[in-house]
């Protein structure tokens, strides 16, 4: 990884513990976002925006399964910025049973979940086909 150290991952069970102290971003499509987030979280557009109000904070993105967060983990620790990729992303949310909401803040168990080959647990309902 051309000297730069690996990006820490952070479990479901981490997350849960730790997500008061950590600054949780959604760097998911915004059709995805649209449909439910993870309660508390920000969008990476609002994160780029306000970094300062965020400075000196564990920055923790997600996506779907963790692939596109961990390469805006990989590109905010190049920057300085301390970050955790939670690698389970949204569908390791959803099979922990943890809560969904939607954009306004409303519980819901729909989510995106980019590709239907990505199972569900049977409490959620998928907004794909």
């Amino acid at each position: 990884m051309l000297g730069r150290g690996a990006i820490e991952n952070l479990s479901t069970q981490e997350l849960v513990r730790k997500k008061d102290d950590v600054v949780l971003v959604d760097v998911r499509s915004p059709s995805a976002r649209g449909v439910s987030v993870i309660p508390g979280a920000i969008t990476a557009e609002h994160y780029e925006s306000s970094r300062q109000q965020y400075a000196g904070k564990t920055v923790v993105p997600y996506c779907t399964v963790g692939g596109r967060s961990y390469l805006y983990s990989r590109k905010l620790a190049r920057q300085g910025v301390t970050t955790l990729n939670y690698r389970d992303s949204i569908l390791g949310w959803c099979h922990a049973g943890l809560p969904l909401q939607s954009p306004d803040g409303e519980p819901t168990s729909r989510v995106h979940p980019y590709w239907n080959i990505f199972p569900l647990p049977s409490e959620y309902e998928s907004t794909k086909g």
